[in-house]
């Protein structure tokens, strides 16, 4: 299949808000729960975008950018696009999240479809990292299964709480 990756629009947005829905255990990743920040336009074409395959929303991509993290740092380091975009000497921790459609899950896509998002970003961003990286929940086996095939290593493990319970993140990078 051949990816083309464009600018979220509201029509996109809506389209994964209201039909796309995960069976169990994944529907905590409906879309639903991402409607504000997914309306939120300010951010289309700049970290968030669609992924269509044959003329079709099949995905979205995020995509974020963060100073290296060192003991001296006081804040979370989030760099903006246009900041990475004028500086094209700086070298940037690239974070990227990505979401199938639901009914495309399990169809062996998954690399071809994670890779297309990697590659669109580095030649966007100019991305001159040794790293890529991302995070998904340990529950999550589907996804770590195919970043782990991807050779996705996990280098840390945070425990959060989320409605109660606890919650573990792998986060994960992948060598370029």
């Amino acid at each position: 299949m051949k990816f083309k990756i464009e600018a979220l629009t509201i029509v996109f947005a809506k389209e994964m808000i209201e039909k796309w829905t995960y069976d169990s255990p994944y529907s905590a990743y409906d879309y639903v729960n991402e409607s504000e920040e997914l309306l939120d336009m300010s951010n289309w074409g700049r970290t968030r975008f669609a992924v269509l395959g044959d003329d079709k929303l099949i995905g979205e991509l995020t995509v974020e950018f963060f100073e290296p993290e060192d003991e001296t740092s006081e804040d979370d380091g989030y760099v903006t696009p246009e900041t990475v975009l004028s500086n094209p000497s700086g070298i940037y921790e690239l974070w990227m999240g990505w979401g199938l459609k639901p009914t495309l899950c399990g169809q062996g896509i998954g690399n071809q479809f994670v890779s297309a998002c990697i590659a669109f970003a580095i030649d966007r961003y100019s991305y001159k990292g040794h790293f890529v990286y991302c995070a998904v929940a340990e529950s999550n086996l589907r996804a770590s299964k195919l970043y782990r095939s991807m050779d996705f290593k996990v280098f840390n493990r945070l425990v959060t709480e989320e409605n109660g319970e606890e919650k573990v993140i792998l986060q994960m990078k992948k060598a370029l």
